[in-house]
């Protein structure tokens, strides 16, 4: 098993446990309005706002587009890094040798040298309170 597989089915229990966590929410939302129907006036919704439903379909309409784009774009990023990343069917490419490393400067061996730049203190910014 492979730890994306592992993941995927975790994530697939996870949506699993949504639904069923769901579904009695909605069956006692409906039987609450069968018990107040006749009960209670019926409602009349405004003519000038949009409808529950169509504010429910434009806004996952919305949310998707956004995913969608969001997964070109990183499909996009996988694809433009893919040769920087080793592939494990590929021949293996020769190993570089390692650059030898450059002994830093110390400070007693470095060449002592005063900047003749002067440094001042800028103004902090006037505020309403001043």
């Amino acid at each position: 098993m492979t730890i994306l597989t592992s993941v995927t089915e975790f994530e697939d229990r996870i949506v699993d446990t949504i639904r069923e966590i769901q579904r009695p929410v909605v069956d006692y939302v409906r039987k609450g309005v069968e018990q107040a129907e006749g009960r209670l006036p019926k409602l009349s919704y405004p003519k000038t706002l949009p409808k529950p439903g169509e504010v429910v379909e434009t806004q996952f309409g919305f949310a998707k587009a956004l995913l969608d784009t969001q997964r070109s774009f990183v499909s996009e990023l996988v694809d433009a890094v893919a040769p920087l990343v080793e592939d494990e069917k590929a021949p293996k490419a020769a190993v570089r040798t390692p650059v030898t490393p450059v002994t830093p400067v110390t400070p007693a061996a470095a060449p002592k040298t005063r900047s003749k730049a002067k440094t001042t203190k800028a103004a902090a910014p006037k505020t309403a309170r001043d």
